[in-house]
């Protein structure tokens, strides 16, 4: 049965209430799906509209990766200071170095050394030396020798092989007999102030006294000035 009210155009029927009371799916409207029974409800979760990710969807981060850090850069301050400090160093060993040379160089050009009576020692420099063996001297003053004394004499030649001119006042002498030194007889010969030019060479008697009797061991010891002496070397008596 139909009723005037609920018919539409054409005779077909809205989708309204029916006269038993409940509702008819129109065209146009959807249908509820009816819950089927033994499914679990399960809450909606919250959209991601919110600004917030569900918890399932929540990304988990490992703990026991490990971390690699960026490398350290290396300070470049300390080696800067280290050269500063070493180069004062490095500059004071290059000098003592040439200091020591040098000092070497010295040592070198003022040693002395050891002949025999007789013989010549030359320095590096060119200046050669030598004694002769001494012989038994007497003297004309009677104050230079005393009666329990003996005189011997001895001749220093000086030969000059530098470049300049050398003062024979530069030279020193002194002699040692058994170990004690002997006392030297001075005179007006002995006392030489000449010039030795380069090339030339000049005698200077040496005369020294020992008592009457004394043997042993002779050393004659002749040095130019700054320079270590040459020491020659024999027997007396």
């Amino acid at each position: 049965m139909t009723y005037p009210g609920n018919q539409q155009r054409g005779g077909q029927p809205s989708g309204g209430h029916n006269p038993y009371g409940q509702q008819q799916p129109g065209p146009y409207r959807q249908q509820a799906q009816p819950q089927q029974y033994g499914q679990q409800w399960a809450p909606q979760q919250p959209s991601q509209d919110f600004g917030f990710v569900p918890q399932q969807q929540r990304p988990q981060h490992p703990t026991n990766v490990p971390v690699s850090l960026p490398p350290k850069k290396r300070k470049k301050w300390p080696w800067i200071v280290g050269a500063l400090a070493l180069l004062p160093i490095l500059m004071i060993g290059g000098c003592m170095a040439m200091l020591g040379g040098a000092v070497s160089a010295v040592d070198s050009a003022r040693q002395g050394g050891t002949a025999n009576l007789g013989e010549t020692l030359t320095y590096q420099s060119g200046l050669a030396l030598s004694a002769s063996v001494p012989a038994p001297w007497k003297s004309d003053n009677q104050f230079d020798i005393a009666a329990g004394e003996q005189g011997y004499e001895s001749t220093v030649t000086i030969t000059n092989g530098t470049k300049a001119a050398v003062g024979a006042s530069l030279i020193l002498i002194d002699a040692t007999v058994a170990g004690a030194p002997a006392t030297e007889i001075y005179s007006q010969a002995s006392f030489a102030t000449q010039q030795i030019a380069p090339g030339q060479s000049l005698q200077v008697p040496f005369r020294f006294k020992v008592t009457k009797g004394t043997t042993g061991p002779l050393q004659i010891a002749v040095t130019d000035s700054f320079n270590e002496p040459m020491f020659f070397t024999g027997q007396i008596g």
